[in-house]
């Protein structure tokens, strides 16, 4: 197997300071520093890609590279779920229920990798990263657009809405998760060996 172009370690820990920068450009409230914001929530998610699939395509996928790129993934993206608190886009509810969701599932893979279980991503899961993903850039688009078109009441409407969806489908997956690992939650709450 061909050594891969870059390590995709590398690329998802170049994401890491791109998320605090997006959001200090953020609360700065022009135009010109929300595009370069969403320029760079663009760009988290080009590598969120990328790094994926240098990983695959190169047979250079690691145990290190399976946590990092989950904990780059929700690093990136509750930072930038802070920011859209910040500028008034998102409650705080929204923003807590994201965080606590996250939380839960670092927690239950936690509990898992101690009794020697893995926790198998669920469609849930993936759901949910594309609903954050493609959210996001919903969001910085309708931000923009409703700069340039003020006459387009309505679309300042949208990043609320596209955030109460983003929270739902967060909401969700987490019930799902909790539901399907139940048994290791169970087995490790009695300290029972698990079935």
């Amino acid at each position: 197997m061909t050594a891969p172009p870059v390590n995709p370690n590398l690329i998802t820990a170049a994401r890491l300071p791109l998320a605090p920068l997006a959001v200090a450009l953020m609360v700065q409230d022009t135009t010109a520093t929300m595009a370069c914001a969403a320029v760079l929530a663009l760009a988290l998610e080009i590598t969120d890609l990328a790094d994926g699939w240098v990983a695959r395509a190169y047979g250079a996928v690691t145990t290190f590279g399976k946590l990092f790129d989950p904990f780059s993934d929700a690093f990136c993206r509750f930072t930038l779920f802070l920011g859209m608190y910040a500028i008034g886009v998102a409650d705080l509810w929204m923003v807590m229920a994201i965080f606590y969701r996250d939380s839960s599932i670092s927690f239950m893979r936690t509990v898992a990798a101690v009794r020697n279980v893995v926790v198998a991503a669920r469609p849930s899961g993936k759901l949910k990263a594309v609903a954050q993903g493609v959210g996001t850039q919903v969001i910085f688009i309708a931000l923009l657009l409703s700069e340039g078109l003020p006459e387009q009441v309505w679309l300042t409407e949208v990043p609320w809405w596209t955030m109460l969806v983003i929270t739902l489908v967060t909401i969700g997956s987490f019930f799902d998760y909790l539901i399907g690992n139940l048994p290791i939650l169970q087995d490790a709450w009695s300290d029972r060996t698990s079935s």
